[in-house]
């Protein structure tokens, strides 16, 4: 029985209890508790039954936000998609990296954030080249990626993505895999520098893992030195 119950139920007893003993006594005073009794059963019956309204009604706000954060949907004239790679934009970045850490904490599952930083060769200058060297990277990211995964246009050379129950090693492979399959299709990249950090290895927060996998970016853009398909950097956690 739930508790919140109790209350009215042994107001309504105690009520009854009066009622037939002042019928048998002919007691006026009896009789008058036994209304007393009546009216806080009501009154118990009618708290909590607002109590689960309440109850319901948070709970349908809570699975509301839960599927807004499953799945994001950008502001009301915000862009969708990027006009060079058609890839989701920075914008959507954010929201659906939201959405997935909600999701994580709800499942207990990891989060690997992978960015990727593009490198030309030296000869693919003017931007329409650019343009098109980022288009068909696109497409092999379409071919390349999980349908779960999400592959978004975060930067001018940048391409961030967000891979469901992933763990940090294979956020690396990912990477890895990449790399291999730029390296035989899109001619004019150079490299492919990668940053990868996961939840919950490298934070609990969005902004937390999204920061240590730009720092993990940074340095493997540092550590370039011209040869091989480009460095893949793990986020670092501070002790």
């Amino acid at each position: 029985m739930d508790s919140r119950a109790l209350p009215g139920l042994v107001a309504g007893l105690a009520g009854l209890t009066f009622g037939v003993t002042a019928a048998l006594l002919a007691s006026p005073a009896l009789a008058v508790a036994a209304a007393a009794c009546a009216l806080a059963a009501g009154g118990a019956s009618l708290v909590m039954l607002q109590r689960v309204h309440n109850a319901e009604a948070q709970a349908a706000q809570a699975s509301t936000l839960a599927t807004e954060l499953d799945h994001p949907e950008p502001e009301a004239g915000a862009p969708l998609l990027d006009a060079d790679t058609g890839l989701p934009d920075a914008r959507f970045f954010e929201l659906a990296l939201e959405g997935r850490m909600a999701a994580a904490r709800r499942h207990l599952w990891p989060v690997t954030v992978v960015l990727l930083d593009v490198q030309f060769h030296e000869g693919a200058s003017d931007d329409q080249t650019r343009a098109d060297a980022l288009q068909s990277f696109a497409n092999l990211l379409r071919q390349t990626l999980r349908e779960a995964d999400i592959a978004c246009r975060i930067g001018p050379a940048t391409v961030g993505l967000v891979l469901e129950d992933t763990a940090e090693e294979g956020g690396v492979w990912t990477a890895q895999r990449l790399q291999i399959a730029l390296a035989k299709d899109v001619t004019r990249v150079r490299r492919l520098a990668a940053g990868v950090a996961s939840y919950p290895s490298h934070g609990l927060r969005t902004e937390e893992v999204l920061m240590r996998a730009e720092a993990a970016l940074a340095r493997a853009c540092a550590a370039e030195a011209g040869h091989g398909l480009g460095e893949v950097e793990v986020a670092h956690v501070e002790l």
